[in-house]
């Protein structure tokens, strides 16, 4: 019993260390978890996920503390507690973005790709994935199918680039930035569920004869549908896939680590354009987004920097000034 109350006293005493990043992590579970009671008839298990959140929500409670309240001359110090203290959000990303992925699969069967192509056709008077199709070729393929595969690790690269620069200030910014974006594309999964024209345009069976690569192609698409819930040789891949194409996530994160990188002045925005602008084609191009999925993307780039320079008005001139004083 005594025990219990200590912990309890220390996790309320680590809640005045939580910074803006960290209290979005905790809303956005707070916010999953009262989903998922108010669902529970129809979420098998609703009750295990719901223990996750509350011990991921202790978890970050106790991580933020354990670091935060440390002296500056430890902070400064390399060790595992730094380490997660500002990497534990890429946990959160993943284990997130699966969440959903439950709930979706749980709530409904609906999917609103009809409404996507639909708004998609009215805009270009075709289907902009298989017209497409009239330049591809093998070494277009391969080359866009590594640049969208790439992008997953286009967050841990900037991450590691502010982290590496001790930019510790800069890099709670930017994480909340991100976090903030996707967590907005993961509230639009869940009211917008869709699976894209990979499915619904096009046969996803034939997609490796009728889009083919060279080398890598096939193993990097085998990689996503791995990451995305489809096993390989499943006769009806669409009933089992993430509903993650309304918006792109992809768009809206690439497009805030590109505004990052200039913002902040991280000296990479000039890598991270054209890379931006690459990814962005390839998802078209290969077939996983409707072109309204990326506009919805950017409209939701430019609310998210809208508001989290609202939230930050009076914090980053500071952090910006900090940085270029040390400098």
């Amino acid at each position: 019993m005594l025990k219990s109350e200590t912990l309890l006293n220390s996790l309320k005493k680590n809640i005045k260390y939580l910074e803006i990043p960290d209290k979005t992590n905790l809303i956005f579970l707070t916010a999953l978890s009262l989903l998922i009671v108010v669902n529970y008839y129809r979420i098998n298990q609703w009750y295990l996920i719901v223990v996750v959140n509350t011990l991921l929500s202790i978890s970050i409670l106790y991580i933020v503390g354990h670091y935060e309240q440390k002296e500056l001359e430890d902070k400064t110090k390399q060790s595992l507690s730094r380490f997660i203290r500002f990497w534990y959000p890429a946990f959160m990303m993943a284990f997130c973005f699966k969440e959903i992925y439950v709930l979706m699969i749980s709530l409904t069967n609906s999917l609103y790709d009809h409404f996507l192509i639909g708004i998609d056709y009215m805009i270009f008077g075709v289907n902009p994935t298989q017209a497409l199709f009239v330049i591809s070729n093998p070494a277009l393929t391969e080359f866009f199918q590594i640049v969208y595969n790439i992008f997953y690790l286009m967050p841990l690269i900037y991450g590691l680039e502010l982290y590496l620069w001790h930019r510790y200030d800069e890099l709670k910014y930017a994480t909340f930035v991100i976090l903030f974006g996707f967590y907005i594309s993961l509230i639009g999964y869940l009211l917008l569920p869709a699976i894209g024209p990979r499915f619904t345009l096009h046969d996803f069976h034939t997609l490796n004869l009728e889009l083919p690569g060279i080398f890598l192609t096939n193993i990097l698409r085998d990689i996503i549908n791995f990451g995305e819930s489809i096993p390989k040789g499943i006769p009806n891949p669409g009933d089992v896939a993430q509903r993650d194409a309304f918006p792109s996530g992809h768009t809206i994160i690439i497009l805030l680590i590109t505004y990052l990188s200039h913002k902040i002045r991280s000296k990479s925005f000039y890598f991270y354009l054209p890379y931006s602008i690459l990814m962005i084609f390839s998802t078209v191009y290969l077939r996983y987004h409707y072109v309204i999925d990326l506009a919805a993307g950017g409209v939701i780039v430019l609310f998210t920097i809208f508001i989290t320079n609202r939230i930050y008005k009076d914090k980053l001139p500071k952090i910006l000034k900090n940085f270029k004083d040390k400098t």
